[in-house]
């Protein structure tokens, strides 16, 4: 069964790519990651610090995402790149923008900042993001590998260095399904990132 539905997936995925058609006439779409917005009930920590301030960015991705259209593996050393499915943002931008939000609600504190934030606003974490792989693969899963950091005194100390390796499988056909799974990859390196910062001593979150 599972072997069954890996070959639909992955059967799925190529018919999902007539991006190299070469149809003219084809319109393209748009995608965005989402937030963790519509779980928030159920994902908030037990510990609520509204005075929690956080700093998200710089995010770094690598050179061959810095497109707009969304890429597949299609074998462990090439990429495919959709014609007309492409991200709606930067995908930097609107990884930064999620990763913010999803902090903000992991760690029940609207005091998030996106970098680069004003000199004057000061921030108790800084979490810079350098990812280095983030696509799909051939046999349908969304496949997410970041090294982060979490700075401390606005950005000044060095507190953990860590990577998140996830994989997501992509539940449908289509690139909307590859966009959904992407973001739920987001989200789970999110549920990392929030919970090394809640692991770190009660003195780190004195202004």
């Amino acid at each position: 069964m599972a072997k069954a539905q890996n070959s639909g997936i992955a059967a799925i995925l190529l018919l999902s790519i007539p991006l190299f058609c070469g149809c003219a006439s084809k319109q393209p779409n748009y995608y965005v990651l989402h937030s963790l917005q519509s779980e928030a009930p159920g994902v908030r920590t037990a510990r609520a610090e509204n005075d929690l301030s956080i700093g998200v960015g710089p995010i770094k991705i690598p050179e061959y995402l810095e497109r707009p259209q969304m890429a597949i593996r299609s074998t462990p050393n090439s990429l495919q790149f959709a014609e007309f499915d492409k991200w709606a943002e930067p995908l930097e931008k609107n990884l930064a923008s999620v990763l913010a939000e999803n902090l903000s609600i992991l760690l029940s504190t609207d005091r998030v900042a996106v970098f680069p934030w004003t000199g004057s606003r000061q921030v108790l974490y800084q979490v810079a993001v350098d990812v280095s792989q983030m696509e799909c693969t051939p046999d349908g899963k969304a496949v997410l590998v970041a090294d982060w950091s979490v700075y401390g005194n606005s950005g000044d100390k060095l507190l953990e260095i860590k990577r998140s390796r996830i994989i997501v499988p992509v539940e449908s056909a289509g690139f909307e399904a590859i966009a959904a799974a992407q973001s739920r990859a987001v989200g789970d390196m999110s549920r990392e990132i929030a919970a090394c910062i809640e692991s770190m001593p009660r003195e780190q979150q004195t202004p």
